[in-house]
């Protein structure tokens, strides 16, 4: 069997990819579909991986860290849909707060937080996920994640409460149609990716009292609820949302009596790195199971 390593990091909005074969990369790509077992449909995912394929050969091992897979049964789906591609490997599905952990640590202990369109959060041992926050999803919770800033910026935009410049920067010029939005919103086939959307065009007017007020309230926000939980200390982050707004995030620790000291956008690197010195190490996640 091939002893090439295929690496993914899966969020919720988009996933990355990593072959390595004797330790080398010999392929990436980072533009692929997300997926969440908890939230959406995997189709786009297997349907992007079966036309990559080719590239990709036979991977002895595939290893995946994705979003939502916290759980048995969750990680079960994604395992499958990855077997119907990849029929002669091992496949190896653990959470994404594991992945992040070890992207950001190693074999070190530390609080990781991932920070893009969902949020989550925990205590890794410098083995394992020893203690994680309660994660109750994007409607009840993740607090600062994308789905959680952009829910409050269509709602503002709609009520009329939010200053009209910064509309037009995160939905152009015409305005809101409220039925439409809904709609569209609803009927996604994630929906916290769409409302997750205009976040990304935040940064153009981040330095507005509107916004660095509402990043304030919603970063505070998620600070207080994981320093309740996992305690006071020194964070990590990783995610889209952690590495726009890095500076906005690192004040609201440090409001919050803790501290975060380093971010990156995506894990991969940091992955590649570990797999390197763990080769061919499944995954040992301290995920709760069904």
């Amino acid at each position: 069997m091939s002893q090439d390593l295929l690496l993914g990091d899966v969020g919720g909005s988009g996933s990355r990819w990593a072959l390595l074969s004797n330790d080398a990369l010999t392929w990436s790509a980072g533009d692929l579909p997300g997926a969440n077992p908890a939230t959406g449909s995997m189709d786009d995912l297997g349907q992007a991986l079966q036309e990559r394929s080719p590239v990709m050969g036979s991977p002895g091992l595939v290893m995946v860290y994705g979003a939502g897979c916290g759980t048995r049964k969750r990680g079960e789906r994604v395992r499958m849909l990855l077997g119907k591609v990849f029929k002669e490997a091992d496949i190896v599905v653990a959470d994404d707060l594991l992945g992040a952990a070890r992207a950001l640590f190693g074999d070190r202990g530390g609080h990781a937080l991932i920070l893009g369109t969902g949020m989550n959060a925990g205590h890794f041992d410098g083995r394992k996920i020893d203690h994680r926050i309660r994660s109750i999803g994007y409607i009840l919770g993740d607090e600062g994640s994308g789905a959680d800033i952009g829910r409050c910026l269509f709602r503002d935009a709609l009520r009329g409460d939010m200053p009209r410049h910064v509309e037009e920067a995160l939905f152009g010029g015409d305005g809101l149609d409220p039925s439409a939005v809904v709609e569209t919103i609803h009927r996604s086939a994630s929906t916290a990716m769409a409302l997750a959307g205009p976040v990304k065009h935040l940064g153009q007017v981040r330095e507005d009292p509107y916004v660095h007020q509402l990043l304030r309230e919603r970063f505070g926000a998620m600070a207080l609820q994981v320093g309740r939980e996992l305690g006071a200390g020194t964070f990590r982050a990783v995610g889209s949302v952690a590495w726009a707004f890095a500076s906005e995030l690192r004040d609201a620790f440090q409001e919050h009596g803790s501290m975060l000291d380093t971010v990156v956008r995506d894990p991969m690197d940091g992955l590649i790195a570990y797999h390197r010195t763990h080769p061919m190490s499944p995954p040992n996640s301290a995920a709760p199971q069904d």
